[in-house]
């Protein structure tokens, strides 16, 4: 299978002001028409407040944060939902906005609940902002830090939400690319739900609260894109430290049903972003993470991206593991970038990676300190990790140890562990497997310590699934060695496979499996 992406960047209400010098804005109105004087009252020629005209306002008003609110009851509703049609074609965008504003569309009557409640269980959306798809829908940029924008249902533009040089907003409770309901596309979303580019940091995408999450889906090219070959004034900057939590990224609202985009759930490219955070906030443990199903790549890494995080995502399935999201590639494709993790060994770290072409992909001879440890596999098609040796683009299958580790290419090409012999410990009813295992790594060619995580499958030949157990330190250099594994409880045997982590960060694949006490081997096709 050849591994080939294609990319695509691309009545009269009166603002008053508080004692803490925000102002109030209330549309009322689904017409797509300009403010008539800029003059902190929202007023247009047809003596209503438009979106258009509150962010015209919003843009001029130097106290501090514009809070546009909705109160729409016209014959732009129907069965309550309310759509602003912005006119593209005369009146061209929506004004980009350069000052800190809250826009929530949980306020329009009867829509107050909808960022109470997790994405599933929400109702139709009231308020949609709907293009003719061509440009940008709502876009943040340089001036408006701190901005807020919430409980909408954005949908029809070229890209439709879109963050460029600026800084520390919350992007939360929306539904992107979808219809009202959440359980179908809206169509022509020619391009991304969410672009990043330039020099934007510190912002949020969905949050630590269930109702945080935003429904992201059905784009024709990315689902989140971070674009970082933009030229930016006054220097070339890249999107950093930007957290993504909490989303269903690809599917219904159901979170079970694909509705994927044509590329990648998440995507990195066209220069080195970095710091980036998938699945929790920017502290890197305050965890939540996505549900990424139902594209060509689950996550798309490329062109020196460096430092992501990768940790406590459903990727091509959801929570249970039982939905079938798969991706046609990978679920993490590392394409071209280096210090990524995905995964980890503390509790909630690990993702879920699953129904895939591959778990975790791993290609170009200039990646390089790419952990990927602590997580759970499950009937991917091809391998759960696939470390490319010589760069290329199609999966290779497990790559042969070599002598003292010293070959290089894709994360050094670590070699993997060697088991030779496991036996069960029962302590007390905690049982445990004792490994003898070595790893051909010199100190030249591998920096030390190793850390060493272990993999059980305790349904070999029904199942295809490596679920991490525990991890243990290897320190003396291509000595074999014993270390004591935790594992399920309550089975008689199974599968024991080992990942080696050199201190750089340089994952190995998945050691050859070798069975650990009793195993009845039934196939999926049933015969032994």
């Amino acid at each position: 299978m050849q591994k080939v992406l294609t990319w695509v960047v691309l009545c009269l209400v009166c603002g008053a002001a508080s004692a803490g010098g925000a102002l109030n804005l209330v549309v009322n109105g689904t017409l797509d028409e300009p403010d008539e004087v800029i003059d902190g009252v929202c007023d247009t020629i047809s003596n209503v407040c438009t979106l258009r005209a509150a962010l015209m306002e919003a843009n001029q008003h130097n106290g501090g944060t514009t809070h546009i609110s909705f109160n729409i009851n016209d014959p732009g509703c129907h069965n309550e939902v309310c759509v602003i049609q912005v006119n593209q074609g005369t009146l061209g965008h929506l004004p980009d906005i350069v000052k800190p504003v809250n826009i929530d569309g949980s306020t329009q009557p009867n829509n107050s609940g909808v960022c109470d409640l997790p994405i599933a269980s929400r109702p139709d959306y009231k308020i949609v902002l709907q293009g003719q798809s061509t440009e940008v829908g709502l876009r943040l940029e340089a001036g408006s830090d701190g901005s807020v924008i919430r409980g909408l249902n954005i949908r029809n533009f070229f890209n439709n939400l879109v963050i460029f040089k600026s800084n520390d907003n919350r992007v939360e409770c929306n539904f992107i690319g979808t219809d009202e309901t959440g359980m179908a596309s809206s169509g022509n979303n020619p391009a991304n739900g969410l672009l990043f580019g330039c020099d934007s940091s510190g912002n949020v995408i969905g949050g630590s609260a269930a109702a945080d999450g935003n429904l992201i889906a059905a784009q024709d090219s990315d689902s989140i894109q971070f674009y970082a070959g933009f030229t930016c004034t006054p220097n070339d900057q890249l999107p950093h430290h930007n957290a993504i939590l909490g989303n269903y990224i690809g599917t219904m609202k159901d979170g079970v049903t694909p509705l994927g985009s044509v590329y990648s759930g998440i995507s990195f490219f066209g220069g080195a972003a970095h710091n980036n955070f998938i699945g929790s906030l920017q502290d890197g443990s305050t965890i939540l993470g996505n549900v990424i199903g139902n594209h060509e790549s689950g996550i798309y890494i490329a062109d020196g991206t460096n430092n992501t995080l990768i940790v406590g995502n459903y990727i091509g399935t959801d929570p249970s593991g039982s939905a079938d999201l798969g991706h046609v590639f990978g679920g993490v494709d590392i394409i071209d970038g280096y210090d990524n993790q995905v995964g980890g060994a503390l509790p909630g770290e690990g993702n879920l990676v699953a129904y895939n072409s591959e778990g975790v992909f791993v290609t170009d001879l200039s990646s390089f300190g790419n952990q990927i440890r602590g997580n759970d596999y499950l009937n991917n098609l091809t391998a759960e990790v696939d470390v490319i040796a010589d760069g290329g683009i199609d999966p290779d299958g497990l790559n042969p140890n070599d002598t003292d580790d010293a070959d290089v290419g894709t994360n050094l090409l670590m070699n993997h562990p060697v088991i030779t012999a496991t036996s069960f410990i029962d302590v007390s009813g905690d049982l445990f497997s004792e490994v003898e295992f070595s790893v051909d790594a010199s100190l030249a060619n591998a920096a030390y310590p190793i850390e060493i995580d272990a993999y059980f499958n305790d349904e070999p030949g029904l199942v295809d699934k490596a679920v991490y157990t525990d991890s243990q330190t290897y320190v003396f250099p291509q000595q074999s060695t014993m270390a004591v594994f935790d594992i399920p409880d309550g089975i008689t045997g199974g599968e024991l496979r080992l990942v080696a982590t050199d201190a750089d960060g340089n994952s190995s694949e998945l050691s050859p499996p070798f069975i650990v006490g009793i195993v009845d081997l039934i196939f999926k096709d049933g015969f032994d």
